[in-house]
């Protein structure tokens, strides 16, 4: 029987995914229900993106086959595929530059050199600031 304090960080990353539509796709395809979180990005991803990110040198958790520490959950909770975006996809134009889909890995591995190793999209996101809560 699980205890539910082992059970808890899974279920926050799940609910973080279930919340926010980005999450409920791939931070690098087109692909939809992704089962892996990339660490060092706190991005959803599929698993032939988690396979490419793993070639990078990137860290790759399995959402539902790992052991998650609480600073990694609140690191994810802090982050997410629409943040991602905004910071790794803020100048791509998507019109000219589509994002491939997990059909062709060549394209999905040249793609992923562009957005993380060369930055090439990459645009500061100014930190929003945590609302006052009242007392």
């Amino acid at each position: 029987m699980v205890r539910q304090s082992e059970k808890a960080p899974v279920d926050r990353i799940r609910a973080f995914q279930r919340a926010v539509q980005a999450n409920k796709r791939c931070a690098d395809c087109t692909e939809r229900g992704p089962t892996y979180v990339c660490l060092d990005f706190q991005t959803f991803v599929c698993q032939t993106c988690s396979g490419i990110h793993r070639e990078f040198g990137h860290k790759i958790k399995g959402i539902t086959l790992s052991e998650w520490s609480s600073a990694e959950v609140a690191a994810i909770e802090s982050g997410g595929n629409e943040l991602a975006a905004q910071k790794w996809l803020g100048g791509l134009d998507r019109q000219k530059e589509p994002e491939p889909d997990s059909c062709d890995l060549d394209k999905l591995r040249a793609f992923l050199k562009l957005k993380y190793t060369e930055k090439r999209w990459f645009t500061e996101v100014p930190l929003v600031a945590e609302p006052v809560k009242a007392a």
